[in-house]
């Protein structure tokens, strides 16, 4: 018993020191803090002692001064910060800055505590709303479709905040993430039809292209156009499935630097605007790969060799391209194939469409409807 009764006196002992202590650090707390609060800048949590003037969403800061216990409230601009995440001291607080557009902008800081307000001034970077394209735009009707960018979310292109247009009716979103808005091609769905994203202020913007836009084919493989070697690369499927009647499906080996063509057409009307204002037009055309495209280079050419640079184009991917079976669009600005546009000034013109380049591809790659279109 007398054991015990020590062991109990020992434990009571602990805990009222412990109380003493945690006592004097809360004095301690508020004697550092007993004023009103000041901001003397903000730092990122890599370098403490470079005050940074401003930033960008989701950085993590140190937003410095005196007086800071006790923050009931920090802002950026007018977009609070979960201060449950926050590590706060008398002279610091760290923490992520919302990934949040604000409604107001204010470009500054704003800290609230027991003592008063205090503020900054800091800029932060807002990036923009960005629509690239329409992820295939020959996904049938009742498939599921993607529009792709980036700062969906942050601009609440949302199933209950956004809105798709498709030709001026409004489409179902079915869901969004931070660079693809979903939803399903309607069922009444014609050619060219256009597409618009309406974020949550209301504010519209076009998707660049349009829906199975069979303007200006330049390949189709269903008419038009010639296939070297005949039509041993011409097939309707079923592997892979067809999105418009015939397509070419390249599935060999294909030798470093062999001088592997399979589409040559002559006979293209280029649009008016193409050779004054090029950068006007792009090339678009649906690709499916069933193995990785990882090496060689496929190469276009208008009027002129595809191995002199003249008016060419060189599809390298920097690293392995693989739409995993599934079609895909891609878009190459005429931009970037012209460069000698005084070499155009003809009624019509050829295309070609070929491998040649280093490395040796295991190619199982299918293309369908080139065109040459309006960017916009």
């Amino acid at each position: 018993m007398k054991s015990n009764r020590n062991f109990t006196n020992a434990l009571l002992g602990g805990l009222l020191l412990g109380t003493v202590a945690l006592a004097g650090c809360q004095k301690d707390d508020a004697d550092v803090c007993g004023g009103a609060p000041s901001l003397s800048g903000v730092t990122s949590t890599t370098d403490r002692t470079a005050a940074n003037t401003s930033g960008n969403l989701a950085d993590w800061v140190i937003v410095k001064g005196d007086n800071l216990c006790n923050v009931s409230k920090l802002s950026f601009n007018d977009v609070d910060v979960s201060l449950a995440d926050a590590y706060v001291t008398a002279t610091e607080i760290t923490v992520q800055v919302p990934r949040v557009v604000p409604k107001n902008v204010t470009n500054t800081v704003t800290v609230t505590t027991a003592g008063g307000t205090a503020q900054t001034s800091y800029t932060l970077s807002i990036p923009a709303m960005a629509v690239t394209s329409m992820a295939n735009e020959y996904a049938a009707p009742g498939q599921r479709g993607a529009i792709v960018g980036s700062n969906f979310d942050l601009y609440e292109v949302t199933p209950a905040k956004g809105k798709l247009l498709w030709n001026g009716t409004a489409l179902a979103i079915t869901k969004t993430t931070a660079d693809s808005v979903y939803f399903v091609v309607p069922a009444n769905a014609t050619p060219g039809a256009t597409l618009k994203l309406v974020d949550s202020n209301g504010k519209e913007t076009a998707v660049p292209g349009r829906y199975k836009d069979d303007r200006n084919i330049v390949f189709g493989y269903d008419t038009g156009g010639s296939v070297w070697g005949g039509n041993t690369y011409i097939t309707t499927g079923p592997t892979p499935a067809p999105i418009n009647g015939a397509f070419l499906r390249v599935n060999q080996a294909i030798g470093a630097w062999a001088w592997t063509e399979f589409t040559v057409n002559n006979t293209i009307a280029l649009p008016a605007g193409v050779v004054t204002n090029p950068n006007n037009y792009v090339l678009r055309f649906e690709v499916n790969t069933l193995k990785p495209f990882n090496a060689n280079v496929i190469k276009f050419a208008i009027d002129g060799d595809a191995g002199s640079g003249t008016n060419t184009y060189l599809w390298a991917p920097a690293t392995p391209f693989n739409t995993r079976g599934q079609w895909s669009t891609m878009t190459v600005p005429l931009s970037a194939f012209i460069k000698k546009a005084e070499d155009l000034n003809r009624p019509l013109h050829e295309l070609k469409f070929l491998f040649h380049g280093d490395g040796a591809l295991d190619a199982d790659i299918s293309f369908d409807n080139f065109r040459i279109v309006p960017k916009g």
